[in-house]
């Protein structure tokens, strides 16, 4: 039989965790959208700026176009920077969700082993309870390890792909 008061505790973290990972999540896409009109701002600031002391300097044709390319890839190297800034954002929300996870995880499980180790008369049920209990905990670590490394695998790929996607042809 469970305590009220450790599921009231246990709901009340759950809350907190949930409203963490959703702050998380809305910063993220704020920070998301500002480096988009940065990049957007850039781009436009930099074609104008190119153009102008294109005239200013009287380029030719030839020189302009270079000019124009050079801006060009300065907008494609800019653009892979914000993806790939935005895909780090992504993984470091994804983290904190799964550090969240484990945490309420981890203390659900706490509850539940404190309720068993106040139900020990010996010191054998102690130790097999608190032996449990570590087992559990490295168990969900490692399982938490491992999404977050998936996790980073698939950011890294993806950013890889965009980044060979938008190389300009040599």
């Amino acid at each position: 039989m469970t305590n009220p008061r450790d599921d009231k505790s246990t709901q009340n973290i759950e809350d907190t965790a949930r409203a963490g990972a959703h702050l998380l999540q809305q910063n993220a896409e704020t920070l998301q959208n500002a480096w988009r009109l940065s990049l957007d701002m850039a781009t436009k600031v930099m074609g104008r700026s190119t153009e102008e002391l294109g005239r200013t300097l009287g380029f030719s044709g030839n020189e302009a176009q270079q000019a124009q390319q050079a801006t060009e890839r300065s907008a494609r190297n800019t653009e892979t920077i914000l993806y790939t800034s935005t895909a780090a954002t992504r993984l470091m929300s994804g983290m904190s969700q799964e550090y969240f996870e484990l945490l309420r995880h981890q203390l659900e499980k706490s509850m539940e082993h404190m309720n068993e180790l106040w139900r020990c008369r010996t010191p054998q049920d102690i130790a097999a309870v608190q032996s449990d209990l570590v087992r559990e905990t490295v168990g969900s670590v490692l399982e938490s390890s491992r999404k977050v490394a998936d996790m980073s695998l698939k950011v890294a790929d993806d950013a890889t792909k965009h980044m060979e996607r938008v190389r300009p042809a040599a």
